[in-house]
């Protein structure tokens, strides 16, 4: 019910109202009646809501639309004084679009924060946005008043400060466990968090993220020592913990994600429960135990790395069990085991697989497509592999494949009974790739769908635009109807300006037309994602 349904409920109840008391009628009166026109003129009321069932139906709304009902009747004001949620941003401030405090008006934001705190009175807010990064230079004795304010018996606090904030601001550990603390989602921004080293617990905390949060490794591990009911934790950007050690007393977690810590070197878990682990930033040693529940894996290495090939050989021991498995990464050199080898380490649960190469790689990459035929065969009972291509290497290829150096029996065969969707975007006109779309064809014995996919953004309107200001004409709405000549696409395409990726997306749609659509066999569908103008343009390349 949103916030329009509130309105004509509440609408409806005044009106009701006047009605009662234009006709006289009293409640002996109305008692007075039969049951059944009673129960006719319930039916001819509409719904009824009583009033304690407002605050549970305005805390489901968005803050905005919520605030916005409060304007709309007593009673709706009323039930917005219990809205669970209060949030401070240079929005929800009145700001007026700026995303800076302007000086002289720091005074006036902070004494709406103070007159907000003081009316939420009753226990009623359960989650506090304090979005402040506007805010620069904000003394740390007004942050601490409105915690000291806003803590006692909420759930969720999300504190931002500035990212340029020089004093960085040191969170009170100790409100997290004092007495009457119920927080169980904290999210820190830019600020100093350095539990003390003596009795302390965070015994309610199930939910963490730092982003841009100084503290050090000695630090996290007391913090994550006292935090037993912690499931889920973030770390991003905080720069000082060189080892993340995750104390196997930590039985409820089952989410980790480190996102560009420069320092950390490696990253140890026992809890015994990690089911999904996301890392982004370098390669460094990776230790979670025996991981028996560890199900999605999701690595992100920056800078680049050959992360393939450390996947193909440490992953399997270190999540054997996992399920889902996402890798992305550039400078791939494609120096996997050999083809007619095959390696010891396995993924037996593996059933999605996910592979992103990005852009700029070196050259040697380009002609190394076909080896990652080594996960497949790795991955017994694996359902779904999709490949993502950000660019074609930078060799240049030519029009078409020459079917001479087309071998068909390049991969050695295997039966993958389990693949059954396939995925390519950025398709490129690479003689490797095809030949790894020729080996899935032929030895997915399941496979039901094929998506190749090589659009550009936009590539169609940029190209016909620079197309038709060559032919010396400003519509190029006219021109694509008409469709213009083939030397005038003929003579773009010979420029040396024109992009090397406008030339590629049309190359690999001819590939596409010429080696791949004849060899899908009948019971696999077949989706190809490409510009209406390359449909165009192939039949005129071939007159």
């Amino acid at each position: 019910m949103g916030m329009l349904g509130l309105a004509r409920i509440m609408s409806m109840k005044r009106r009701r109202r006047r009605r009662i008391q234009a006709d006289g009628s009293s409640a002996l009166d109305m008692g007075r009646k039969d049951s059944r026109s009673r129960s006719g003129s319930a039916k001819r009321r509409g719904p009824h809501l009583t009033l304690d069932r407002l605050p549970q139906i305005i805390a489901l709304l968005p803050m905005q639309d919520a605030a916005r009902a409060a304007c709309a009747s007593l009673e709706l004001l009323q039930s917005w004084r219990h809205y669970p949620e209060l949030k401070f941003s240079a929005k929800t401030l009145a700001m007026d679009g700026q995303h800076n405090c302007i000086q002289g008006q720091m005074d006036s934001y902070i004494k709406r924060i103070d007159i907000a705190l003081q009316n939420c009175t009753g226990g009623w807010v359960k989650r506090f946005r304090f979005e402040l990064q506007f805010f620069h230079e904000l003394s740390a004795h007004h942050i601490n008043h409105w915690l000291d304010a806003a803590i006692p018996g909420i759930e969720e606090l999300t504190l931002e400060l500035p990212r340029d904030d020089k004093m960085k601001y040191k969170f009170p550990c100790k409100l997290l466990f004092e007495k009457g603390c119920s927080i169980q989602s904290l999210c820190l921004y830019s600020c100093a968090f350095h539990p003390d080293q003596g009795a302390c617990s965070f015994r309610n905390l199930k939910r963490v993220y730092f982003s841009l949060v100084h503290i050090t490794t000695e630090e996290l591990w007391i913090f994550l020592y006292n935090s037993l009911s912690l499931e889920h934790l973030e770390l991003g950007f905080c720069h000082k913990i060189a080892c993340l050690k995750i104390p196997c007393t930590l039985q409820l977690h089952n989410f980790l994600r480190v996102r560009r810590c420069n320092m950390l070197q490696i990253i140890v878990s026992d809890a015994p429960n990690l089911s999904t682990f996301h890392y982004e930033g370098p390669l460094i040693q990776l230790s979670l135990g025996d991981s028996l529940q560890l199900k999605h894996v999701n690595i992100s290495i920056y800078p680049w790395f050959n992360l393939f090939e450390y996947a193909r050989k440490q992953l399997p021991t270190v999540a054997p069990n996992v399920e889902t498995l996402f890798l992305m990464s550039a400078n791939e050199a494609g120096i996997f085991y050999p083809l007619i080898f095959q390696p010891h380490g396995r993924f037996l649960h593996l059933k999605y697989l996910e592979l992103v190469i990005v852009g700029p790689r070196n050259y040697g990459f380009g002609y190394q497509y076909t080896y990652l035929v080594t996960f497949l065969k790795a991955s017994p009972v694996l359902e779904t592999f999709i490949l993502h291509v950000e660019e074609s290497a930078k060799e240049p290829y030519p029009l078409v494949i020459n079917p001479k150096y087309l071998k068909n029996h390049l991969l050695p065969e295997h039966c993958h009974q389990s693949i059954k969707h396939v995925t390519v975007t950025g398709f490129c006109h690479t003689q490797e790739l095809v030949e790894l779309i020729f080996y899935i064809l032929e030895n997915a014995t399941s496979l039901q769908c094929l998506t190749l996919d090589n659009r550009i953004r936009g590539f169609e309107k940029d190209l016909v635009a620079c197309i038709t200001q060559d032919a010396g004409t400003c519509d190029y709405q006219e021109w694509w109807k008409n469709f213009g000549a083939k030397e005038t696409i003929l003579h773009f395409f010979r420029r040396e300006s024109y992009p090397k990726s406008y030339w590629d997306a049309y190359c690999s749609y001819v590939a596409i037309r010429k080696y791949i659509i004849g060899r899908v066999p009948s019971s696999v569908e077949l989706k190809i994602y490409q510009l209406c103008l390359l449909m165009k343009l192939y039949p005129v390349f071939q007159r």
